[in-house]
């Protein structure tokens, strides 16, 4: 196809193997790994705990839904055969959106736990977040 267009192989591989990507990205263990030694560190994953918290943090089907903003489905004029193509420059989008979107569920999770509140900041348009003061400690502090 070319022009900065890739297929996509394997579209589940693709998500999956991103998904450890921004995982394991977030470890800063891996920031001293050079390219080749952090790819070979994702292939290798098979931790069943690491899967599930990947699962948990950055649901397949979410980032496949992100993935499917981008993807493509052309038909190769000579074979006839269908194919799922995305740009060069889109994978990077990608990657950021998927990150954004595990940053997201982490702190929705914490939330979710009482460990942090959130209010709708109009001023900024966006949602802000504190931690949640520990009772205790404050009624500690008010004595």
């Amino acid at each position: 196809m070319g022009n900065g267009w890739l297929e996509v192989v394997n579209l589940e591989k693709l998500v999956k193997f991103s998904r450890k990507v921004i995982y394991y990205n977030f470890d800063e263990k891996n920031d001293r790994l050079d390219d080749e030694s952090f790819i070979e560190k994702i292939d290798n994953i098979s931790n069943a705990k690491d899967e599930q918290e990947i699962e948990r943090l950055l649901p397949y089907k979410e980032s496949e839904a992100i993935f499917a903003e981008f993807l493509k489905r052309k038909v190769s004029p000579g074979s006839k055969q269908k194919a799922w193509f995305i740009k060069e420059k889109d994978y990077d989008t990608i990657l950021a959106q998927l990150s954004e979107r595990m940053v997201s569920n982490i702190v929705r999770g914490l939330v979710n736990k009482g460990l942090v509140e959130s209010a709708f900041d109009n001023e900024k348009n966006d949602f802000v977040f504190w931690v949640k003061a520990n009772e205790d400690k404050t009624k500690e502090k008010d004595k």
